[in-house]
């Protein structure tokens, strides 16, 4: 037998196979429906300017919105609650809905965000990059360790601290409680 030749038709058969490659373990794909939205994100589902819905906002128009820290955010309860809302209005008198937060706004969220994850399950940790996608916070929040610190933000610290990660439901908690109503202000005459 002729060893190189067995050895060139290994090598052969080892080139002609298909690369079996497991993925990445940050490119995972998370598909978790997050209860919060962001000003961009909200932005790209109307398929709206940021001047268009400054402007809605200071006159009052579309879901109320809220803010953690300088970043405003939307309740998805709420922005569906106004989207309901204003089909219907388009359909009968034309008036304007006006940015009123619902009395239980971040109960009915809170259940909301309860019942879509309802189903036990284990503990789902995130990295940063990958609860920066879900929630759309800042990433400095979940990267820096005195930016976690000093918001308090609810995190697991494994492999002697050198591993951080995130539970996406109670960094949702986390933000819920942190909500404040955005204020707007308004062109002084």
């Amino acid at each position: 037998m002729n060893h190189e030749a067995d050895a060139w038709v290994g090598q052969a058969r080892r080139r002609s196979r298909p690369a079996t490659r497991e993925p990445e373990p940050d490119s995972r794909i998370i598909d978790i429906q997050y209860p919060i939205l962001s000003e961009a994100t909200l932005l790209h589902r109307w398929n709206l300017s940021p001047k268009a819905l400054q402007r809605w906002s200071a006159e009052g128009i579309g879901p109320p919105a809220w803010r953690i820290g300088k970043h405003p955010r939307y309740l998805v309860c709420e922005v569906e609650r106004f989207e309901r809302h204003a089909q219907i209005r388009r359909r009968s008198d034309g008036t304007s809905d006006l940015s009123v937060s619902h009395p239980k706004a971040r109960e009915e969220a809170i259940e909301q965000a309860a019942t879509s994850w309802a189903r036990p399950r284990e503990k789902l940790l995130l990295t940063e990059h990958e609860i920066r996608q879900v929630t759309d916070l800042p990433s400095y929040w979940f990267t820096h360790r005195s930016e976690r610190e000093a918001l308090g933000v609810p995190h697991y610290t494994l492999g002697g601290g050198k591993v951080i990660r995130f539970d996406v439901e109670e960094i949702f908690r986390w933000e819920i409680a942190r909500l404040v109503p955005r204020r707007h202000l308004t062109s002084r005459a």
